[in-house]
């Protein structure tokens, strides 16, 4: 009966070490799950973290827009390139004239200056008459070609002035295109005065080609007198020239 008795005995002696490895095993398990370093992110965690990241980024959907962006400021910012566009094309058509006019009143001064040397025994009465032929056939040309453009600048509505709601580039270039069209005045006033000069002396030499200016004595004394007074608009025209000095537009 005692050999009975200790066989039974030394199964639970094996079960019981078996049964404490295995829980071993399996805590051990768990425990390398929890700290391994190199575990993934699709755990319950990382889908947590995500979540909490999504929640906290900002919505674009529900953002107001930007002051820059408003129906207002893009009414405005259109309406200061819109005039920029009419102030530079007024300034362009300005600068026209005077290049055109410049043409003109050069000629009108060489005509004058061949009359001058003549007088001063520079030039003789032959050469006198071919240079006065040679400017005044150009004449025609000068006076079309100033007018034209004349016209076209006085048809522009456009305007340099400040502009409420420009931005910085706008507005900084309408400051400089409203300097150049400051600086563009006097030369304007005096071309203008110059090209009056040259246009009553063609009208003469028509009068005169058809035996309407009097007679020799009579044109004679009225060519002089236009030419007595013809310095002072060329003088202020080269000097308004020179002293011109602003900024490109």
């Amino acid at each position: 009966m005692v050999q009975a008795r200790r066989a039974k005995v030394r199964p639970v002696r094996v079960i019981i070490p078996l049964v404490v490895a295995a829980a071993l095993l399996v805590g051990g398990s768990v425990a390398a799950w929890k700290f391994w370093p190199n575990t993934t992110t699709a755990g319950p965690q990382a889908e947590s973290s995500t979540i909490a990241a999504e929640s906290q980024a900002p919505s674009t959907a529900e953002s107001s827009p930007s002051p820059s962006t408003t129906p207002s400021t893009d009414a405005a910012s259109a309406a200061a390139a819109e005039a920029l566009e009419a102030c530079q094309a007024k300034v362009r058509a300005a600068d026209a004239v005077r290049k055109q006019g410049k043409t003109g009143v050069l000629n009108w001064a060489e005509h004058v200056q061949a009359q001058k040397d003549n007088l001063a025994g520079k030039a003789s009465v032959e050469e006198m008459r071919a240079r006065f032929k040679k400017t005044r056939l150009k004449g025609p040309d000068d006076l079309k070609r100033y007018n034209d453009a004349l016209s076209t600048y006085e048809d522009l509505e456009g305007s340099c002035r400040k502009v409420e709601g420009a931005d910085i580039a706008v507005a900084a270039s309408l400051k400089k295109c409203n300097e150049r069209s400051k600086a563009q005045q006097p030369v304007l006033e005096a071309t203008a005065a110059g090209m009056k000069d040259w246009k009553a002396h063609q009208k003469f030499m028509q009068r005169n080609a058809l035996h309407k200016a009097g007679r020799p004595s009579e044109a004679q004394a009225t060519w002089l007198k236009q030419y007595a007074s013809a310095p002072k608009n060329i003088n202020a025209f080269k000097k308004a020239t020179k002293n011109f000095d602003a900024p490109s537009c």
